[in-house]
């Protein structure tokens, strides 16, 4: 398995095993998700397949971490060896419940809002190697889906992903053209699933304020923990949560959405993890739905 003894992160490493770990994830915990269709399993192995064939070309090294090595060589030697992660390797069981709930529940949201609107304009804010957005568009041959992250090699092999399996891909913007876009009514959905906790709570907050005015549509997690010895960075207590409820309109379908989201998130989690009070202790999900 993975030793958190002498392992560094590359900047590729983490979206790398959140795709690697979903698929096996989806697969254990299904009984406590969303769940998915045999169309979508094999859009996500097929996605794995292609990260491997892509990854293993040199010019991607770089970008690998001592952790990110490992779990792409042992991945490629071994096709059992992400499974054996999720069902015993330290923490990824906890992490690959996170990945199955977060993408189960994008899918879910992103099918109810299509079957019930032909407009749908749509980016995935925090793509990562996530194979959301390609399958969305694969699924319903929607025209306009976007994709945003801030490391290019994520864009560049995301990109080549999305076409080996698809043979298009979402087009890749910046924060800045999505605003732009979603004021020129051109996005209409967004969703945003781990990657707000990594901004500063200034930036969060301006973020959902401006999601909550422009976008009709969202699905967005945020990281919430009211003790103080034990929260992480750049997460919300009740007092900063509050405030976010008093700065935004429609705080009355935002506070109903999120207790009623979150009671799911909880339930899925004792129901999956039944000895494991992590989520209780420490930071916990909250998420924001329109």
């Amino acid at each position: 398995m993975i030793s958190e003894q002498n392992t560094n992160f590359g900047p590729i490493d983490i979206p790398l095993s959140c795709s690697v770990f979903l698929e096996p994830a989806l697969k254990k915990y299904a009984h406590n998700i969303v769940p998915m269709t045999n169309e979508t399993n094999r859009f996500i192995h097929e996605w794995n397949l292609a990260l491997m064939d892509i990854l293993k070309k040199s010019q991607y090294s770089v970008h690998l971490g001592t952790m990110g090595r490992k779990l792409l060589s042992r991945t490629i030697r071994m096709k059992t060896f992400p499974v054996k992660c999720v069902e015993t390797a330290k923490n990824v069981p906890l992490h690959s419940l996170h990945y199955a709930i977060r993408f189960s529940e994008s899918m879910n949201f992103l099918d109810n809002k299509i079957k019930n609107n032909s407009d749908i304009k749509f980016v995935d804010l925090g793509c990562g190697f996530s194979p959301l957005a390609p399958m969305i568009q694969a699924r319903y041959n929607i025209p306009d889906v976007y994709c945003i992250d801030t490391e290019p090699a994520i864009i560049d092999i995301y990109s080549m992903a999305s076409e080996k399996v698809f043979g298009r891909a979402p087009t890749s913007i910046s924060w800045n053209d999505a605003k732009h876009l979603a004021n020129e009514k051109q996005l209409n959905t967004i969703t945003a699933m781990g990657i707000l906790h990594y901004m500063p709570l200034d930036e969060q907050v301006s973020r959902l304020k401006f999601i909550n005015t422009n976008f009709p549509n969202f699905l967005v997690e945020i990281k919430y923990n009211n003790n103080a010895d034990t929260a992480g960075d750049n997460v919300f207590n009740l007092k900063r949560l509050q405030k976010l409820r008093m700065d935004v309109e429609n705080t009355q379908t935002l506070e109903t959405t999120m207790i009623h989201n979150s009671l799911r998130y909880l339930h899925k989690f004792m129901c999956a993890l039944p000895g494991h009070r992590y989520f209780l202790a420490n930071d916990r999900s909250l998420f924001l739905s329109r």
